[in-house]
């Protein structure tokens, strides 16, 4: 059985441990020279270390044996997280071919699967396999690709597993609260060190890790509302902006002609700094965001359905615009850039 003070032990002993050994793990990185070096489109001009998504990793199991009893599911939840924090690792140190990544993120999903993680209101057996595989994934990868600016992938962590947590908590689901809380403390410590300028990246091993979690724990999370519509919505909306952000993205390469897999200064992050954001308050808006999207889904939930349909509406019709715009200035970027190679 658990309890209110589970939901909270485990946001504290997260948040005690990643802010506790963030610092020890900084200074092993250096020494197994586990650093992200500087080049011609990073942004940093010193070695950084690479090493934060092992922080991540030990602070969250850390708040689980601390606070609840580890059942079947949750060690399918350990194991693909090992998997995923294993494959981080190497692709920060050597590379590998993202086609490769995507089976090992398969691979994970599934396993969860295997160990009883499903959708409950998904009865059909390859169905419910298919759609957990398929969330897993998508926002495994959500969270790796929004992992381009300092801060900003654990910061929606945070406030994403916050708004999980707080959902939870009010329907009775301690359980799922506990892992939410686990995911924010563990973020939330690790920020102090990751927000720029930066002392610590998170890397793939952390981004990867961040987004199984989280797609984990919200599969666990019960988000029924009067209307199976505004329920599905919830957890995307929780989501919103790594969601967007990915959409975003793939929409930028597919109309220029690039390789989804390839990398690049298309992001959100990079077409506000166009804009003539600074770092800081670029992370600081897309947070402020999240924060918003987040406080649609607790109207969504927890709203009648009239009121819980018209905010859904308008949060769409607001990120759509958003996103329009986004375009428009990136293809005011691409011009002036093309403009400027002719020029010299």
């Amino acid at each position: 059985m658990h309890t209110s003070w589970d939901v909270v032990g485990a946001f504290f002993v997260a948040l005690i441990v990643s802010y506790g050994f963030t610092p020890l793990v900084r200074k092993l990185a250096f020494k197994l020279n586990a650093l992200d070096h500087p080049e011609k489109k990073k942004a940093h001009v010193h070695p950084t270390p690479l090493l934060g998504g092992v922080v991540i990793y030990m602070a969250f199991l850390a708040s689980v044996i601390f606070s609840i009893e580890v059942d079947r599911v949750l060690l399918g939840i350990f194991i693909g997280a090992t998997m995923l924090l294993l494959l981080g690792l190497v692709d920060d140190k050597i590379g590998m071919m993202p086609q490769l990544k995507l089976c090992v993120q398969g691979l994970a999903a599934l396993t969860v699967f295997k160990f009883g993680l499903h959708v409950v209101s998904i009865e059909d057996y390859y169905l419910s396999m298919a759609f957990t595989i398929f969330w897993i994934v998508g926002i495994t990868n959500a969270f790796n690709l929004l992992d381009n600016l300092n801060g900003l992938s654990s910061g929606i962590a945070v406030i994403s597993s916050a708004f999980i947590a707080a959902m939870a908590f009010f329907d009775g689901d301690y359980l799922t609260a506990t892992l939410a809380c686990g995911i924010a403390g563990s973020c939330m410590g690790f920020l102090k060190y990751n927000f720029p300028k930066a002392s610590i990246f998170m890397g793939d091993s952390g981004s990867l890790v961040l987004g199984f979690l989280l797609a984990s724990v919200a599969i666990m999370g019960s988000w029924e509302t009067e209307k199976i519509s505004l329920s599905v919505s919830i957890p995307i909306i929780i989501f919103g902006y790594a969601i967007f952000d990915t959409a975003l993205v793939t929409v930028i390469r597919l109309r220029e002609k690039r390789s989804i897999f390839q990398g690049g200064k298309d992001h959100s992050s990079h077409i506000l700094a166009f804009v003539g954001l600074k770092k800081k308050r670029a992370v600081l808006l897309i947070f402020a965001i999240s924060f918003f999207l987040g406080i649609s889904a607790l109207v969504i939930k927890f709203a009648p359905t009239a009121a819980g349909g018209s905010t859904l509406g308008i949060t769409a019709l607001a990120m759509g615009s958003f996103g329009l715009r986004l375009l428009y200035l990136r293809k005011k970027m691409i011009r002036m850039k093309d403009a400027k190679q002719k020029k010299y």
